[in-house]
């Protein structure tokens, strides 16, 4: 597990339900560990039917060997090593669907947060500009491993795209019900700054999520939440 920590291409998944995303949206998963795979199994039966721990490659450890492999209490008895997905940026920007695009985003929580909700609302992608890894461990645990429901890629700038753009901007026009496109590209700047200016004026349109006089802003996820669902 550790050796797999440091491995570029691999990440490690923490508890069931990373492992069950993983799994059910065919990533190469190739170990499986837990103290207790009868309990391991009924907790997938109940909660992904649809999902199974592939013979070969699921081992149960004794007790005493888990404890030192866990770096912390999992709420679930599952740790797992998988490849990280082949993703390029121009794989993101050709995916059917809506698109989300964070510049610079500071929380790791809050980038995994944006992939789940993302792969909830059957976006097309996520594309992270900047240095944070959407592969980290802190994304992936709070995205519950659903970086491999979506295409996800990290690059230092955006690439020239003939995509609509669309800035989430507190100057722009209230976002209605149903005014993004289809193939729309969200983009999405940090809670505290919003977009740069260089991408804002990138954008075709500029449009805002309607807030109630006196509130700042939304949380990076909940924002994002908005925009798709909306």
């Amino acid at each position: 597990m550790a050796a797999a920590r440091r491995d570029p291409g691999r990440v490690v998944l923490e508890g069931a339900h990373a492992v069950k995303h993983a799994l059910r949206f065919g990533a190469d998963v190739e170990l499986i560990t837990t103290p207790d795979r009868a309990g391991l199994e009924a907790l997938l039966d109940a909660l992904a039917p649809d999902v199974a721990l592939p013979e070969g490659r699921t081992v149960e450890l004794d007790p005493d060997v888990w404890r030192a492999l866990v770096p912390r209490e999992l709420p679930s008895p599952a740790l797992a090593v998988a490849r990280r997905a082949d993703v390029e940026v121009t794989d993101v920007l050709a995916a059917p669907g809506r698109v989300v695009v964070l510049e610079g985003p500071r929380h790791l929580g809050n980038l995994g947060a944006v992939i789940r909700v993302a792969a909830a609302a059957d976006a097309g992608g996520v594309l992270v500009l900047g240095s944070a890894d959407p592969w980290h461990p802190t994304a992936v645990r709070a995205a519950a491993g659903l970086q491999f429901a979506l295409p996800v890629a990290r690059v230092d700038a955006l690439p020239v795209t003939d995509r609509h753009l669309v800035a989430l901007d507190p100057g722009g026009e209230e976002l209605g019900h149903g005014a993004l496109a289809a193939d729309a590209v969200i983009l999405v700047g940090t809670e505290r700054s919003g977009l740069s200016t260089e991408l804002l004026a990138r954008a075709d349109t500029r449009a805002r999520l309607p807030m109630r006089t006196g509130v700042s802003s939304l949380n990076l996820a909940t924002a994002v939440a908005a925009a798709l669902y909306r």
